[in-house]
């Protein structure tokens, strides 16, 4: 003969197992919330030995903030020309100081500047001492990147040290004019504001995959805000 379970333990079994599998989806859901903010965390961590902020001056001039970083264990670092140069009367010359400074740091760092190009807006620096704790930054293959893809930009924004936005590649191959010269650079929707340019825009593992250089304007001359171009990995590769 047959026997049936009960209608209401058929009942208690079938509530009992609803409530093990939304308890269950919220805890994955919540780790998986936890994760994502983890990593985004250890990836600006894991970043502040690699990319410095940097300040350039001439007496007569002033300063021009921005950040670079180090992309060679022998003390190299890379930024934007227009970073550590200024224009008079239709001629460009390098600031006479150029410092760069750790977020954990106080006090300035001297570094050299080996060559730039403002028609690329690269410059490379060196630093003068090497007994500190830099890091060369991983670098990644920009020929490789989608649009679609995650990027993050980390810079000294608005020269308030180091801080992290996080968005996408809206256009991983585009060609810009800007300032009479059209460059090769990668579109992005990211927040960058002075004091970014030359900073690190890394993909989702936090490797340089490129740094930024600049936004552009409606026709009214106001910033484009959310809308970043950056320089990307292998023109700097080929530059240096």
């Amino acid at each position: 003969m047959k026997k049936y379970v009960p209608y209401i333990l058929l009942s208690v079994m079938l509530v009992t197992s609803i409530v093990f599998n939304v308890f269950f989806a919220v805890k994955t859901f919540s780790r998986t919330d936890e994760r994502i903010f983890k990593t985004d965390e250890k990836i600006f961590k894991d970043s502040i030995n690699s990319i410095v902020e940097i300040k350039a001056s001439t007496q007569d001039i002033g300063e021009s903030f921005g950040t670079a970083e180090f992309i060679k264990s022998d003390g190299t670092l890379v930024t934007n020309a227009h970073v550590v140069t200024y224009k008079k009367i239709g001629v460009y010359y390098s600031f006479e100081n150029i410092e760069i400074r750790f977020s954990f740091e106080e006090n300035y760092r001297s570094v050299s500047l080996i060559k730039y190009d403002t028609d690329s807006d690269l410059a490379v620096l060196k630093l003068d001492d090497l007994n500190c704790a830099f890091k060369a930054i991983s670098l990644g293959d920009s020929s490789k990147i989608e649009n679609g893809n995650q990027v993050y930009a980390i810079g000294n924004l608005n020269n308030g040290g180091l801080s992290i936005t996080k968005g996408i590649v809206s256009n991983a191959n585009i060609q810009v004019s800007y300032d009479g010269i059209t460059r090769k650079v990668i579109q992005c929707d990211l927040t960058i504001a002075d004091g970014n340019s030359g900073g690190a825009l890394l993909d989702k593992d936090g490797n340089l995959i490129g740094i930024t250089t600049f936004r552009l304007k409606d026709n009214s001359g106001n910033v484009i805000y959310g809308i970043s171009y950056c320089i990307p990995i292998e023109v700097i590769s080929e530059y240096i």
